[in-house]
């Protein structure tokens, strides 16, 4: 899939700067990314919000040929954002790579919130280990997923304490909406979080809708479970807004776990309501 998404973007490139010759695209549009995907911006660029997250954040590096969380959160709901978002992007890499402690220096220290949309990758990756062991390996994932969680917002808040002082910041992660495993994947190999995907790989669920509500109702349990042990963490419900369990509904959907826009639409308008209270944003 990222072997796609870098190929996708490169030919963009390749056509804006056959378009004009008089500037260097490759180092405008390479320093954007650099920015959105690894908050590695030019110097300081306050905001009083952050993003760290996922292809329902950014699907394509940036391109939008679909209207995610975070361009519906600028577009409509005028959020200036300061982040790292990258489609395929894991809680793990997050907290490998620091990015939380590189969105907090670009946010500077008016930034009071950062909205995380993670995890969904951490649970999908190497869908063959479930095998036989469904319950264990998705108890194990679940308790990493947990742990990273919470060493990124408490190692993300001493820094900014330390940094810039005040009081620590909120941390508001959603919850993903059902997938509908039944969907074809609109490239092909790029079918994570599909039907066609686990037969493809000898993963034998009763029903795969059933399989997959069942497990994204178990990661939205665990993010709450989380909140109660971590007074920084918000939790915001996007559950029931493409059609309800146990499969969102086709014309709202992408793909098997991804809305379109229509379905971006209404999921940023459920998530910019619950977040309203805490950021003072958009209404």
């Amino acid at each position: 899939m990222k072997k796609i998404k870098y190929t996708v973007l490169l030919g963009i490139l390749v056509f804006l700067i056959q378009c004009d010759t008089k500037k260097d695209y490759f180092d405008d549009v390479g320093a954007n990314l650099l920015c959105t995907t690894y908050a590695v911006c030019n110097g300081e660029t306050p905001a009083k919000t952050g993003i760290i997250g996922d292809s329902w954040t950014d699907l394509l590096l940036g391109f939008p040929a679909v209207e995610t969380l975070r361009p519906q959160l600028e577009n409509r709901f005028h959020y200036k954002f300061v982040g790292a978002t990258l489609g395929g992007k894991t809680l793990q890499q997050v907290v490998n790579q620091g990015l939380q402690f590189q969105v907090i220096d670009q946010g500077g220290a008016d930034m009071k919130v950062i909205i995380l949309s993670l995890g969904g990758n951490d649970i999908q990756a190497n869908l063959s280990e479930y095998i036989g062991k469904v319950e264990t390996v998705q108890a194990q994932r679940f308790a990493t997923i947990k742990a990273n969680l919470k060493q990124m917002i408490i190692s993300g808040n001493a820094y900014k304490i330390s940094k810039f002082g005040g009081p620590p910041l909120k941390w508001i992660i959603h919850g993903y909406d059902y997938p509908n495993p039944y969907m074809a994947p609109v490239i092909a190999g790029s079918d994570e979080g599909c039907k066609s995907k686990f037969d493809s790989i000898g993963l034998v669920v009763p029903d795969a809708a059933v399989f997959t509500s069942n497990q994204l109702d178990a990661f939205n349990n665990l993010l709450l479970d989380t909140v109660r042990e971590e007074p920084s963490l918000i939790y915001a419900d996007l559950r029931n807004t493409l059609g309800g369990k146990p499969n969102s509904r086709a014309e709202f959907m992408l793909d098997c776990i991804h809305a379109n826009n229509l379905g971006y639409t209404y999921l940023a308008d459920k998530f910019a309501r619950l977040i309203y209270p805490i950021t003072n944003i958009g209404f």
